[in-house]
């Protein structure tokens, strides 16, 4: 199993807007590519923003590459809500489960 593991900061007026788009937009994506195991979303309020922490599971790299393609160290941010973040991760992590 790999993890794959992002950050970002949204302000606190915008962060239900990445939390209707976690839920709404990328659960439903990530749910239809095969190898997708789960995902979950920690968040973190500090006096300035609240953190997110967005942690995935999958089967292997091919399932990472159908979502993210390619370049699949870059992170995947839609578009549309790039604007509700004030900071975020171009990169991701990945990491090899150890039993």
């Amino acid at each position: 199993m790999i993890v794959r593991i992002w950050t970002a900061d949204a302000l606190d007026e915008n962060a239900d807007e990445y939390r209707k788009h976690f839920h709404e937009i990328l659960m439903p994506k990530l749910r239809s590519i095969a190898g997708f195991i789960s995902a979950e979303a920690l968040e973190r309020v500090t006096k300035s923003h609240i953190e997110f922490v967005i942690i995935t599971r999958w089967e292997n790299l091919d399932a990472i590459r159908d979502f993210a393609g390619h370049h699949y160290e870059r992170a995947v941010i839609e578009p549309d809500i790039r604007d509700a973040l004030e900071r975020y991760d171009e990169t991701v992590k990945h990491y090899v489960h150890v039993s």
